[in-house]
Protein backbone atom coordinates (compact mmCIF):
# COMPACT_ATOMS: atom_id res chain seq x y z
CA UNK A 1 0.00 0.00 0.00
CA UNK A 2 2.47 2.49 0.75
CA UNK A 3 3.91 1.98 -2.19
CA UNK A 4 1.03 2.46 -4.40
CA UNK A 5 0.59 5.43 -2.41
CA UNK A 6 4.24 6.70 -3.10
CA UNK A 7 3.39 6.05 -6.94
CA UNK A 8 0.32 7.73 -6.83
CA UNK A 9 2.17 11.17 -5.05
CA UNK A 10 4.90 10.62 -7.51
CA UNK A 11 2.62 10.49 -10.60
CA UNK A 12 0.65 13.70 -8.98
CA UNK A 13 3.42 15.69 -8.23
CA UNK A 14 4.95 15.05 -12.42
CA UNK A 15 1.58 16.01 -13.66
CA UNK A 16 1.06 19.11 -11.74
CA UNK A 17 4.72 20.13 -12.81
CA UNK A 18 4.07 19.72 -16.25
CA UNK A 19 0.93 21.50 -16.16
CA UNK A 20 2.53 24.43 -14.38
CA UNK A 21 5.55 24.16 -16.69
CA UNK A 22 3.09 24.09 -19.84
CA UNK A 23 0.76 27.04 -18.42
CA UNK A 24 4.48 28.57 -18.01
CA UNK A 25 5.65 28.03 -22.01
CA UNK A 26 2.15 29.28 -23.16
CA UNK A 27 2.29 32.27 -21.33
CA UNK A 28 5.67 33.76 -21.75
CA UNK A 29 5.80 32.53 -25.74
CA UNK A 30 2.70 34.38 -25.98
CA UNK A 31 1.27 31.43 -28.21
CA UNK A 32 -2.17 32.43 -27.84
CA UNK A 33 -1.32 35.75 -29.31
CA UNK A 34 -0.67 34.37 -32.39
CA UNK A 35 -3.99 32.08 -31.84
CA UNK A 36 -6.30 35.71 -31.55
CA UNK A 37 -4.47 38.19 -33.44
CA UNK A 38 -2.44 36.31 -36.76
CA UNK A 39 -5.11 36.82 -39.32
CA UNK A 40 -2.79 34.93 -42.11
CA UNK A 41 -6.18 34.41 -44.05
CA UNK A 42 -6.59 38.33 -44.63
CA UNK A 43 -3.35 39.19 -47.00
CA UNK A 44 -3.92 40.92 -50.48
CA UNK A 45 -1.28 43.22 -53.12
CA UNK A 46 -4.61 44.52 -54.26
CA UNK A 47 -4.72 48.31 -55.10
CA UNK A 48 -6.75 50.13 -52.25
CA UNK A 49 -9.51 51.74 -53.87
CA UNK A 50 -12.45 53.66 -52.71
CA UNK A 51 -15.01 55.55 -53.83
CA UNK A 52 -14.02 57.73 -51.29
CA UNK A 53 -11.72 60.71 -51.24
CA UNK A 54 -8.76 59.51 -49.24
CA UNK A 55 -4.76 59.71 -48.20
CA UNK A 56 -2.91 56.37 -48.10
CA UNK A 57 0.01 55.77 -46.30
CA UNK A 58 2.03 52.97 -45.07
CA UNK A 59 3.73 54.03 -42.09
CA UNK A 60 7.17 52.75 -40.03
CA UNK A 61 6.49 51.01 -36.77
CA UNK A 62 9.43 49.23 -35.97
CA UNK A 63 12.15 47.73 -37.95
CA UNK A 64 10.80 46.22 -41.23
CA UNK A 65 7.41 46.72 -40.20
CA UNK A 66 5.27 48.98 -41.88
CA UNK A 67 1.56 49.24 -41.43
CA UNK A 68 -1.08 50.31 -44.24
CA UNK A 69 -3.39 53.13 -43.31
CA UNK A 70 -6.23 55.14 -44.90
CA UNK A 71 -7.87 58.47 -43.95
CA UNK A 72 -11.43 58.52 -45.81
CA UNK A 73 -12.76 61.85 -46.08
CA UNK A 74 -16.04 63.91 -47.43
CA UNK A 75 -15.48 64.49 -51.02
CA UNK A 76 -17.48 68.00 -50.91
CA UNK A 77 -17.08 69.37 -47.31
CA UNK A 78 -14.44 70.39 -44.85
CA UNK A 79 -14.33 67.68 -42.21
CA UNK A 80 -16.24 68.31 -39.36
CA UNK A 81 -14.67 65.75 -37.06
CA UNK A 82 -12.40 62.86 -37.63
CA UNK A 83 -13.65 59.04 -36.17
CA UNK A 84 -10.26 57.24 -35.33
CA UNK A 85 -11.62 53.44 -36.34
CA UNK A 86 -9.65 50.39 -35.45
CA UNK A 87 -11.19 47.68 -37.12
CA UNK A 88 -12.53 44.47 -36.18
CA UNK A 89 -10.87 40.86 -37.34
CA UNK A 90 -11.23 39.51 -40.49
CA UNK A 91 -11.46 43.49 -42.15
CA UNK A 92 -8.87 45.52 -44.53
CA UNK A 93 -9.32 48.69 -46.14
CA UNK A 94 -10.76 46.87 -48.78
CA UNK A 95 -14.36 45.67 -46.95
CA UNK A 96 -14.25 47.83 -43.87
CA UNK A 97 -15.30 50.70 -45.99
CA UNK A 98 -18.89 49.29 -46.06
CA UNK A 99 -19.31 50.74 -42.59
CA UNK A 100 -18.73 54.20 -43.50
CA UNK A 101 -20.87 55.55 -46.12
CA UNK A 102 -23.97 57.42 -43.91
CA UNK A 103 -20.77 59.13 -41.43
CA UNK A 104 -18.97 60.05 -44.65
CA UNK A 105 -21.88 61.51 -45.78
CA UNK A 106 -22.61 63.35 -43.16
CA UNK A 107 -19.07 65.16 -42.86
CA UNK A 108 -16.94 62.86 -40.57
CA UNK A 109 -13.63 61.77 -41.95
CA UNK A 110 -12.33 58.43 -40.44
CA UNK A 111 -9.19 56.82 -40.43
CA UNK A 112 -8.22 52.90 -40.09
CA UNK A 113 -5.65 50.97 -40.43
CA UNK A 114 -4.66 47.22 -41.34
CA UNK A 115 -2.93 45.29 -37.95
CA UNK A 116 0.63 43.41 -38.75
CA UNK A 117 0.11 40.50 -40.86
CA UNK A 118 -3.06 42.01 -41.82
CA UNK A 119 -3.98 43.33 -45.33
CA UNK A 120 -0.94 45.19 -47.02
CA UNK A 121 0.40 45.79 -43.83
CA UNK A 122 3.51 43.87 -42.86
CA UNK A 123 5.26 41.78 -39.38
CA UNK A 124 3.26 39.52 -37.58
CA UNK A 125 0.94 39.57 -34.46
CA UNK A 126 2.61 37.76 -31.72
CA UNK A 127 2.87 40.03 -29.37
CA UNK A 128 -0.26 42.05 -28.20
CA UNK A 129 2.11 44.98 -26.14
CA UNK A 130 3.53 45.20 -29.65
CA UNK A 131 -0.23 45.87 -31.05
CA UNK A 132 -0.73 48.37 -28.19
CA UNK A 133 2.38 50.38 -29.07
CA UNK A 134 0.80 50.39 -32.85
CA UNK A 135 -2.34 51.81 -32.49
CA UNK A 136 -1.40 54.73 -29.76
CA UNK A 137 1.08 55.54 -32.40
CA UNK A 138 -0.67 55.71 -35.05
CA UNK A 139 -3.36 57.84 -33.08
CA UNK A 140 -0.80 60.18 -32.30
CA UNK A 141 0.77 60.48 -35.73
CA UNK A 142 -3.37 61.25 -36.71
CA UNK A 143 -4.08 64.16 -34.32
CA UNK A 144 -0.56 65.80 -35.49
CA UNK A 145 -2.70 66.07 -39.16
CA UNK A 146 -3.82 69.59 -40.20
CA UNK A 147 -7.14 68.39 -41.10
CA UNK A 148 -7.76 66.82 -37.64
CA UNK A 149 -6.41 69.69 -35.41
CA UNK A 150 -8.55 71.53 -33.60
CA UNK A 151 -11.52 69.29 -34.51
CA UNK A 152 -13.51 66.76 -32.19
CA UNK A 153 -12.10 63.45 -32.60
CA UNK A 154 -14.17 60.33 -31.66
CA UNK A 155 -13.09 56.77 -31.02
CA UNK A 156 -14.95 54.02 -32.47
CA UNK A 157 -14.81 50.41 -31.91
CA UNK A 158 -16.03 47.16 -33.61
CA UNK A 159 -15.93 43.69 -32.58
CA UNK A 160 -12.15 42.68 -31.49
CA UNK A 161 -11.59 46.61 -32.70
CA UNK A 162 -13.57 47.34 -29.29
CA UNK A 163 -10.81 45.97 -27.27
CA UNK A 164 -8.63 48.56 -29.02
CA UNK A 165 -10.74 51.18 -28.83
CA UNK A 166 -11.54 51.22 -25.06
CA UNK A 167 -7.78 51.13 -24.97
CA UNK A 168 -6.88 54.58 -27.03
CA UNK A 169 -9.93 56.18 -25.19
CA UNK A 170 -8.66 55.41 -21.71
CA UNK A 171 -4.79 56.58 -22.97
CA UNK A 172 -5.78 59.30 -24.91
CA UNK A 173 -8.95 60.63 -23.44
CA UNK A 174 -7.70 64.05 -23.05
CA UNK A 175 -7.74 64.01 -26.95
CA UNK A 176 -11.02 62.58 -27.78
CA UNK A 177 -14.54 63.65 -27.55
CA UNK A 178 -16.19 60.68 -26.83
CA UNK A 179 -15.90 56.65 -27.68
CA UNK A 180 -18.16 54.07 -29.25
CA UNK A 181 -18.35 50.51 -28.94
CA UNK A 182 -20.48 47.73 -31.09
CA UNK A 183 -20.40 43.89 -30.33
CA UNK A 184 -17.30 44.49 -28.10
CA UNK A 185 -16.51 42.53 -24.67
CA UNK A 186 -15.51 42.95 -21.41
CA UNK A 187 -11.84 41.33 -21.84
CA UNK A 188 -10.01 38.70 -24.37
CA UNK A 189 -10.42 35.86 -21.55
CA UNK A 190 -13.70 36.40 -21.75
CA UNK A 191 -14.16 36.19 -25.74
CA UNK A 192 -11.48 33.51 -25.92
CA UNK A 193 -14.05 31.31 -23.33
CA UNK A 194 -16.63 31.23 -26.06
CA UNK A 195 -14.13 30.69 -28.65
CA UNK A 196 -12.26 27.94 -26.83
CA UNK A 197 -11.90 24.95 -29.09
CA UNK A 198 -9.84 27.43 -31.62
CA UNK A 199 -7.30 27.34 -29.17
CA UNK A 200 -7.53 23.65 -28.37
CA UNK A 201 -8.94 24.29 -25.02
CA UNK A 202 -12.84 23.84 -24.93
CA UNK A 203 -12.21 21.27 -22.10
CA UNK A 204 -10.34 23.42 -20.32
CA UNK A 205 -11.45 26.99 -20.16
CA UNK A 206 -10.77 27.79 -16.66
CA UNK A 207 -7.28 27.36 -18.27
CA UNK A 208 -7.50 30.68 -20.41
CA UNK A 209 -7.17 33.20 -17.90
CA UNK A 210 -3.95 31.76 -16.62
CA UNK A 211 -2.23 30.56 -20.64
CA UNK A 212 -3.60 34.21 -22.13
CA UNK A 213 -2.41 37.81 -21.35
CA UNK A 214 -5.39 39.89 -20.65
CA UNK A 215 -3.46 42.95 -21.96
CA UNK A 216 -6.88 44.94 -23.28
CA UNK A 217 -9.14 44.62 -19.84
CA UNK A 218 -11.84 46.80 -21.40
CA UNK A 219 -13.97 45.82 -18.46
CA UNK A 220 -11.38 48.16 -16.48
CA UNK A 221 -10.10 50.26 -18.43
CA UNK A 222 -13.75 51.62 -19.31
CA UNK A 223 -13.92 52.68 -15.46
CA UNK A 224 -11.25 55.39 -16.24
CA UNK A 225 -13.13 56.88 -18.77
CA UNK A 226 -15.31 59.75 -18.80
CA UNK A 227 -15.80 61.13 -22.08
CA UNK A 228 -19.38 60.48 -23.28
CA UNK A 229 -19.31 56.87 -24.13
CA UNK A 230 -22.13 54.48 -26.01
CA UNK A 231 -21.91 51.03 -26.09
CA UNK A 232 -23.98 49.14 -28.85
CA UNK A 233 -24.65 45.25 -28.80
CA UNK A 234 -27.21 43.01 -30.29
CA UNK A 235 -29.66 40.41 -28.23
CA UNK A 236 -28.87 38.80 -31.63
CA UNK A 237 -25.23 38.80 -31.77
CA UNK A 238 -23.85 35.06 -32.73
CA UNK A 239 -19.95 36.13 -32.79
CA UNK A 240 -19.78 38.25 -29.60
CA UNK A 241 -22.76 37.44 -26.89
CA UNK A 242 -24.35 40.05 -26.26
CA UNK A 243 -23.88 39.18 -21.95
CA UNK A 244 -20.53 40.11 -22.44
CA UNK A 245 -21.26 44.09 -23.71
CA UNK A 246 -23.57 44.39 -20.95
CA UNK A 247 -20.81 42.85 -18.68
CA UNK A 248 -18.62 45.67 -19.88
CA UNK A 249 -21.28 48.49 -19.27
CA UNK A 250 -21.58 47.19 -16.00
CA UNK A 251 -18.22 48.28 -15.41
CA UNK A 252 -18.55 51.91 -16.97
CA UNK A 253 -19.23 55.00 -15.46
CA UNK A 254 -23.00 55.42 -15.98
CA UNK A 255 -22.65 59.35 -16.09
CA UNK A 256 -21.30 59.24 -19.46
CA UNK A 257 -22.26 55.90 -20.80
CA UNK A 258 -25.40 54.56 -22.54
CA UNK A 259 -26.07 51.14 -22.79
CA UNK A 260 -27.86 50.99 -26.69
CA UNK A 261 -29.72 47.53 -26.83
CA UNK A 262 -30.30 46.64 -30.97
CA UNK A 263 -31.58 43.97 -32.82
CA UNK A 264 -29.68 42.16 -36.13
CA UNK A 265 -26.65 40.68 -37.03
CA UNK A 266 -22.91 41.59 -35.11
CA UNK A 267 -21.63 45.05 -35.93
CA UNK A 268 -24.85 45.47 -38.64
CA UNK A 269 -26.01 48.44 -36.35
CA UNK A 270 -24.64 51.46 -38.72
CA UNK A 271 -26.63 49.80 -41.64
CA UNK A 272 -30.28 48.88 -39.72
CA UNK A 273 -30.30 51.84 -37.53
CA UNK A 274 -28.33 54.63 -39.50
CA UNK A 275 -29.93 57.27 -38.98
CA UNK A 276 -30.02 56.66 -34.76
CA UNK A 277 -26.50 55.60 -35.27
CA UNK A 278 -25.19 58.36 -36.79
CA UNK A 279 -27.08 60.71 -34.53
CA UNK A 280 -24.77 58.95 -31.72
CA UNK A 281 -21.12 60.89 -33.57
CA UNK A 282 -23.09 63.65 -34.34
CA UNK A 283 -24.37 64.49 -30.21
CA UNK A 284 -20.33 63.79 -29.70
CA UNK A 285 -19.28 66.79 -31.42
CA UNK A 286 -21.78 69.50 -29.92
Amino acid sequence: MKILVKIFKGTLITIITLLIVGILYIRFTRKVDVMIFQSRNFKTNKKLESKFKFEEDFVPVAKNITLHTALFKPDSIAPIATIFHPMGKGSNLLNVQKFYPSLIKQGFQIFTFEYRGVGSSTGEAKNTQNLKKDVLFLFDKLVKKPSVKNKPIIVWGQSMGSAFATMTAKERQNKISGLVIEGGFSSFPDIAKKYAAFIHLENFKWLIPLVMHNDFPADKEITYIHKPTVIIHSTEDKAVPYELGKKLYASSNKENTRFWTINGAHVQGIKLYEKEYVQVFMDMIK
